[in-house]
């Protein structure tokens, strides 16, 4: 006999009240994103949308009429999508300040940079602060030129990676199960999951007067920046610098850190600990101990030494170690794969299970690869035209299933590391263009869009809804969202200059040093040994559990290998705070309710931090105060 399973009726979550629901994120959740963003360097989106989700579920209950898990959901990743544009279009200001920089001008590089990227420094653009001048038109353009090539790559990948991890292999997907129960707890009501979850997010919200609150509206409102407690983590480096030097240890402050340790499985949480403890406890001492680490001192922050190590040492290692755990897997297991592709061959119609064909997927991707490629060939057509394809068709592609399994079994995805910067300084070019050109690649240290799209995919099927509707849910509020974001920037700007006191941009010269010094090639972060040393380390690793099932998850540690220690940490306490709570209510409760915990302490954290942001823009507002 053959099981088989009986198929879902996914309900319909695209309704007036879920597009209301982003229009509401479009318009008033933006701008307080991106004048926080401009301000402290933070990105309060997700805090604020879980919030603006409470409000709006609490209000459609009022009127007798609460909304479905689907319109939830629909809604979620539609004001996710909304306010991307809250980081993205401000990074055209970004590129005009970098152009204009003392550094980039002392390493010659000013006029160097395409007009195609920013204004050249002779442009009034920067004095008059406005996106509407005709020395904006080419780098305006093409970044709108860009965004549909990428939502095209995202997509596809999205949709294939959801054939292969969330059909066929059917991992886990941790904090998805998260996002999913915060929807059903909204919607169903159920008097014991709702209990737990406005207790968590009761304790959540008076942890975050603390952590985040006091600090925020503190250094807004009286120029006074008071930290009750550290933020983001404990730095304990101080505390071991003459016991082992160069080596880093710290434990996350913040509570949507720390619960993760509580979906997480246990495996996946020591393991993501080993891998982070390998390199930048262990491995930096060795480092500093060797005198190869000759950055460290013993003044130096976690934050700084992570950095740093990560930038001089671990980079290269860390994709390699990446690749093996994402792609062995494969190789080991085809059939999953295999069988990914044979279901979208054979899939009849797209009503039937709400997926697109594999030659709309191939299509898509080509588009979007492709026309990338094309792009940035017309605007640097001296560079190595096949590094181009390297990049944007080879590496998104393996990236994004990496990223998109590390999702499904850990909740964290594998961020696009310095491959670009890599592949660039390996090609000997000289010049400083190709440096600015178009590709598909997120930004250094952004999880790709194609594996989140997979884990939306996967929620979706937790939700019981349909997946097309995320689909044209995120295209309209992709239009809508970055429309709005355009003009709330142009108006911030017109306000104040950025960077300026009222909006510092405080980590903007970081990027700025960081880019200088590899487009001036100033700075390597690729060593062929290293990277071929973690290769077979990741492979001897990946083979020892497969034949042994030793409780090691590979994925896991090359995760932890790219999170500063302190995160790993503080999943260990998420996981200790697990068992404390099996062992006061029970396991068989633990496993019911903790998704409720962490859905819980997500929105009361996001409510603490939206409050805080929008007083804190108040004061801020408040130019001219009455003697």
């Amino acid at each position: 006999m053959k099981n088989v399973e009986p198929e879902i009726e996914s309900g319909r979550g695209l309704t007036w009240r879920s597009m209301l629901g982003i229009l509401y994120a479009a318009i008033v959740i933006q701008p307080a994103v991106i004048w926080v963003y401009l301000s402290t360097g933070n990105v309060i989106a997700v805090s604020a949308i879980y919030a603006t989700i409470l409000v709006f579920g609490e209000l459609a209950a009022f009127f007798g009429k609460p909304l479905r898990k689907q319109e939830i959901l629909v809604f979620m990743i539609g004001c996710v999508v909304a306010v991307a544009g809250a980081t993205a279009i401000p990074s055209l200001i970004y590129n005009i300040y970098f152009r204009r920089h003392d550094l980039v001008a002392s390493y010659g590089l000013t006029n160097q940079i395409p007009n195609w990227f920013a204004p050249p420094p002779s442009s009034p653009v920067w004095e008059l602060r406005t996106f509407f001048h005709p020395d904006m038109l080419l780098p305006i353009a093409l970044f709108w030129v860009m965004v549909p090539l990428m939502f095209c790559v995202d997509l596809s990948l999205g949709f294939l990676t959801r054939e292969l991890y969330v059909e066929h292999e059917k991992l886990p997907f941790p904090l998805q199960q998260v996002d999913a129960q915060l929807c059903t707890t909204l919607a169903e009501r159920s008097p014991q999951g709702l209990k737990v979850f406005m207790i968590s997010a009761v304790l959540a919200f008076s942890y975050g007067i603390l952590l985040y609150g006091i600090p925020t509206i503190g250094g807004a409102a009286l120029n006074v920046y008071a930290s009750i407690i550290p933020i983001p983590w404990v730095d304990l480096n101080n505390f071991i610098k003459f016991i082992f030097p160069g080596g880093s240890l710290g434990v996350a402050t913040d509570l949507t850190i720390i619960v993760v340790g509580l979906v997480l499985p246990p495996t996946v949480t020591i393991s993501m600990f080993i891998g982070s403890f390998a390199l930048y406890f262990i491995g930096n001492g060795i480092l500093v101990r060797m005198g190869l680490f000759t950055d460290w001192t013993p003044e130096m922050s976690l934050s700084t030494a992570w950095q740093r190590s990560v930038l001089h040492f671990w980079a290269g290692p860390n994709v390699m170690l990446a690749i093996a755990a994402g792609i062995l897997p494969l190789i080991f297991h085809p059939k999953p794969f295999i069988g990914a592709f044979k279901s979208l061959l054979k899939l009849p119609a797209v009503a039937k299970r709400g997926t697109i064909s594999l030659k709309m997927i191939m299509a898509l991707f080509l588009v979007g690869t492709l026309g990338a490629v094309a792009l940035a060939w017309i605007l640097v057509p001296t560079f190595p035209v096949w590094i181009f394809i390297l990049l944007s068709v080879g590496w998104i592609f393996v990236l994004n299933l990496i990223s998109a399994r590390s999702i499904g079994l850990t909740g964290v995805g594998i961020a696009n590391s310095y491959i670009k910067e890599g592949a660039i300084l390996a090609s000997g070019y000289a010049r400083a263009d190709v440096w600015f050109a178009p590709t598909t690649l997120p930004a250094v240290g952004v999880v790709p869009n194609g594996a989140m799209w997979c884990a939306n995919f996967k929620t979706a099927e937790l939700t019981e809804t349909w997946p097309m509707d995320i689909v044209k849910a995120g295209l309209m509020a992709l239009v809508i969202g970055f429309g709005f974001a355009f003009l709330y920037t142009q108006m911030f700007w017109a306000i104040a200059p950025v960077p300026s006191s009222l909006f510092p941009a405080p980590f903007w010269d970081v990027g700025v040093t960081m880019t200088s010094l590899f487009v001036s090639r100033n700075i390597s972060v690729f060593r062929p040994d290293w990277m071929a040393a973690t290769f077979i380390a990741g492979l001897l690793l990946q083979v020892l559990v497969e034949f042994t099932h030793i409780p090691i998850s590979p994925i896991g540690v090359a995760v932890g290998a790219t999170q500063p220690i302190a995160f790993p940490m503080g999943y260990i306490v998420g996981l200790i705070i697990a068992k404390v709570l099996g062992r006061q209510f029970g396991k068989d409760w633990v496993a019911k309710y903790r998704a409720n915990i962490v859905a819980g302490v997500f929105t009361g954290e996001g409510l603490i931090v939206a409050f805080s942001a929008a007083a804190a823009m108040v004061f801020k507002a408040i130019w001219v105060k009455p003697f």
